[in-house]
This record gives structure tokens, sequence and C-alpha cells, in this order.
């Protein structure tokens, strides 16, 4: 237990050491940059309190994942909407912010316990949605040099290894019984790789904005 939140803290603080870079390490940032930054700052608020209270309270955070799961989805798309500049695959990122956030908002109308459980329905859709809007943005790549390579690389690991983890029929093993076994470590140190590949692109548009002076 005290290995498995012992790794959790890691990709804890990598994730405060990425907002503080972006936040304050930027001057001048772009609309992407500024969206970058508001979602990390975000994800570090909702993932200490999840911290704290699993920790304080083992087993009552559930809902935290809600606002981490829904947070991830607007604001990405948004930004896969700058990135991506295909009409059609705009609209298509429109279509599902609208449609994906309609049909997770029925499924706490239809049943509003689900907000202090896990829902299948809210982490699939949003997942696979930015999964798709990844390897679009990946194959961009590949016929051109873009800004948000190393970012999107690892977003694209991260939601791979998380969709595998929470969907794989283990969510009461994850969330419940005990939040720091083995498959929880697994998804922690992917958190880790997420976290770094974050600071490589940090590193990347911090290179980029000197070399412009």
């Amino acid at each position: 237990m005290l290995l498995g939140f012992a790794i959790s803290l890691i990709g804890l603080f990598l994730l405060l050491r990425n907002v503080l870079l972006f936040a304050l390490g930027l001057k001048e940032k772009n609309k992407k940059e500024q969206l970058i930054t508001v979602y990390l700052t975000l994800l570090f608020v909702v993932e200490l309190f999840c911290h704290i209270i699993g920790w304080t309270n083992p087993g009552n955070n559930l809902f935290l994942s809600h606002y981490y799961f829904n947070s991830q989805f607007i604001i990405l798309s948004v930004v896969f909407y700058q990135l991506l500049e295909n009409k059609i695959f705009r609209k298509i990122i429109l279509f599902n912010l609208f449609a994906i956030s309609g049909a997770v908002l029925y499924s706490y109308i239809e049943d509003p316990s689900l907000y202090y459980r896990f829902n299948i329905i809210e982490v699939s859709l949003t997942s696979a949605a930015l999964s798709l809007y990844s390897i679009l943005y990946l194959i961009k790549t590949l016929r051109q040099s873009e800004s948000f390579y190393y970012f999107n690389t690892g977003l694209l690991l991260y939601l791979t290894n998380s969709l595998f983890i929470f969907l794989s029929g283990n969510t009461e093993t994850v969330f419940i019984e005990d939040p720091y076994i083995d498959i929880w470590i697994f998804n922690s140190l992917f958190y880790i790789l997420y976290q770094a590949f974050i600071y490589k692109n940090w590193k990347l548009i911090k290179d980029s904005k000197k070399a412009n002076l």
C-alpha cells in the first residue's frame, strides 16, 4: 500500500511541476498553451483531493473521477479542435462534445446514484473520443512537425492503458477494495510516463520560443 501511494505521489508532484512550468515558465502563451495550462491545473486540483480523501477515507473518493473524466474531455476536445484543422474532424469533435456530454448527463438523470459509483458510460465515451482525436493528430504529425507531439503521444499511451484497466471489469478492485494494489500501481506508472511526455513537450515549446526571439 505504501509503495503504491508513494508511486502515485510521484505522479502528483510531477503534475504539479508541469502546472508550474506551463503557468509560470511560458510567457505570452497562445490559446492552445493556455488551454493545456487550465487542463493541468484542474487535473492537479482533482488529483490532490483524490489523494487526500483516498488516504484518509479509502473508497470514498470515487465521485471525483467524474470531475476528472468530464473536465478532461471538455478541455481536450477544445484543444484538439484547435490542433485538427480539417473541417470534417472539427465537426466530429463538436458533435461528440455535445452528444457525449448529453449522454453522460442523461445517465446521471436516469440514475443519480451513479455520482457515487463508477460510470462506465462516462469513461468509455469520453476516453474513446479523446483516443480517436489523439490518433488523428498523431497521423497529422507523421506528415508535418507539430508542437504538441509529445503531449499527444503521452496522452494516447495513458488513455489506452486507462481504458484497458477501467473497462476490464476490475473497477471494484481499482477503486474500492484497495486503490493501491498492483493494477493501480500499473496505472500510476503510466501516469508518470504521461507527465514525463508533458514535460518534454514544455521543453520543446520553451526552446522554440527562445529560438524565435
